[in-house]
């Protein structure tokens, strides 16, 4: 599969976004279920599904991915795996993992692990930073309406510019942002290791974060 490829999403439907999960079986399933609870016909998993310090549970972690019908974009982590080689991996997790691509693009959304800029940047766009020169590059490049949704950072948090440069509005979930007078912007999405997932709204141009209790991540009661 290419590294960017292009979709076409319902604008009438919820948009799920999942990133960061790193092997967590429980949390990616109850995520994953939440969302669907919202309605969410399109979830989209930004990466890091897995991770090379839980060796064991990349392929339940996948098999939860396929399962559900997730869109996924492989992350820094899911690629390292998927190079290894790893014979406690099973072959189809890799071959999956390696045919994932690198940024999905629907109209003015743009999804990636953490940099949109493949042809630039090349495989370290899956671990750049939002530095001021990424920043720059972003916001020269994007159309006027532009969102990107990325994880990679783990902290929830938007990005606009501003006739000063850049401000940073760290996202406290659960948040409601209304993003249609916020664009172009630049959204990291959290992790959910940490409980956190992001649902949005195309038509409405809403987006709701959400922190998942502790009894829905653990099962505790």
């Amino acid at each position: 599969m290419p590294h960017v490829i292009s979709m076409n999403f319902n604008t009438n439907s919820p948009i799920g976004i999942l990133t960061d999960s790193h092997g967590q079986v429980a949390q990616l399933s109850q995520a994953i279920n939440y969302l669907k609870e919202k309605k969410c016909k399109t979830i989209i998993h930004l990466g890091d599904i897995c991770d090379s310090a839980h060796i064991h549970t990349a392929d339940e972690c996948i098999s939860i991915i396929q399962k559900h019908d997730v869109i996924a974009i492989r992350g820094n982590n899911d690629h390292a795996l998927s190079v290894s080689d790893n014979p406690k991996i099973n072959r189809s997790t890799l071959e999956y993992i390696q045919s994932l691509p690198l940024v999905i693009q629907s109209e003015n959304l743009i999804f990636a692990h953490s940099l949109p800029f493949v042809y630039v940047l090349g495989l370290s766009c899956m671990i750049q930073s939002l530095n001021k020169r990424s920043l720059k590059l972003c916001f020269n490049s994007f159309a006027e309406n532009a969102i990107l949704f990325r994880g990679h950072s783990h902290q929830p948090e938007i990005v606009v510019q501003t006739h000063e440069g850049f401000k940073r509005m760290e996202l406290h979930l659960p948040a409601k942002k209304k993003l249609k007078y916020l664009c172009p912007c630049i959204i990291t999405c959290g992790t959910v290791m940490n409980g956190q997932c992001m649902v949005y709204y195309p038509g409405d141009q809403v987006l709701l974060g959400y922190i998942l209790t502790t009894e829905l991540i653990t099962g505790q009661k």
